[in-house]
């Protein structure tokens, strides 16, 4: 709710007398986000009355729950579109920088509250840690889940500025080759941590040996394309969402591979102790002893003790 209030202000104040008089996308996407974010606002009001107030809470363990963060989330989506657009977005400038910080922050804020708070209405519906299992299934599975939003931010914004400025003849051919390589870098970045996503739910874990080998491709590609597309005169160089998605698929390989090297000591480790340890060579002194004696076929070594009465 505060999330949505800081929003809500934002956009009322957004100036779009500058726009186009015919095509005027500031001032669609300023009266559609003003219409969201008062929906939001709405239910997040009502569902708090229902929470705070006196009686019994109809919505606690029900579908409609888990439902109501699930419709929070797509408007909290169609927010982030309009809001955040690399050209048209409400907090983004000509330039493709950020000029409204909190409008920009805190709609990415309100997304991800409104994810959080849906895996904890499914979590007390299905009575079920997803983080958890998601640990249990693997130590690198909320990587590569991570991974995959990350990757498609990066395709989907990428595709944005291709189709704004690779359109027409009097494009910049080498900014359009950097928006393609980082169309391509997302592309594969989401099959890649879909597929790994899909086996470990799936299957239960994935290859070690296709997994480490896509981390490491992974960590080598989003290298090259964090240090040309976040450059100066990239299309990542600007601060918004393709350069932190960037950055953030970047680190979230590191991570995975870092996982990846893990499990491989700790596999190590255990081989090692499962391995058996060489018997020790009994030593001369044990023939003597006088625990010996009473072996079958051993000599007796008698001292005068023997004879005494």
């Amino acid at each position: 709710m505060l999330f949505t209030i800081v929003v809500l202000y934002s956009v009322a104040f957004i100036d779009t007398t500058n726009s186009n008089e015919n095509y005027n996308p500031l001032t669609r996407n300023k009266s559609l986000g003003l219409a969201f974010s008062i929906i939001i606002l709405v239910i997040n009001l009502a569902v708090l009355g229902l929470h705070f107030l006196p009686i019994d809470n109809p919505l606690t363990g029900s579908k409609i729950e888990a439902g109501i963060p699930l419709v929070v989330a797509v408007f909290w989506i169609v927010m982030v579109c309009m809001v955040t657009g690399p050209r048209d977005g409400l907090a983004i400038d000509i330039y493709g920088d950020i000029h409204l910080g909190n409008l920009y922050y805190f709609t990415w804020a309100g997304l991800f509250t409104s994810i959080y708070i849906l895996a904890s209405g499914i979590q007390d519906l299905l009575e079920v840690n997803i983080m958890n299992e998601m640990r249990d299934r693997s130590d690198s599975l909320i990587y590569w889940a991570l991974l995959f939003g990350t990757s498609l931010v990066v395709m989907i914004v990428s595709s944005d500025i291709y189709n704004r400025s690779c359109s027409d003849d009097n494009k910049n051919k080498a900014f359009c080759g950097l928006t393609t390589l980082g169309i391509a870098v997302g592309v594969i970045g989401t099959l890649f941590s879909l597929l790994i996503v899909v086996l470990k739910m799936k299957v239960g874990a994935a290859p070690f040996l296709l997994e480490t080998s896509l981390a490491s491709l992974l960590l080598l590609l989003f290298l090259i394309e964090v240090i040309f597309l976040t450059d100066d005169g990239g299309p990542g160089a600007p601060l918004g969402n393709l350069y932190y998605f960037s950055w953030a698929s970047l680190f979230l390989t590191v991570f995975v591979v870092k996982a990846c090297v893990d499990n491989f000591q700790a596999a190590q480790a255990a081989m090692s102790e499962v391995q058996p340890s060489a018997a020790p060579r009994p030593s001369l002194s044990s023939n003597f002893s006088e625990g010996s004696d009473d072996t079958p076929g051993t000599k007796k070594y008698c001292t005068s003790s023997c004879y005494k009465p």
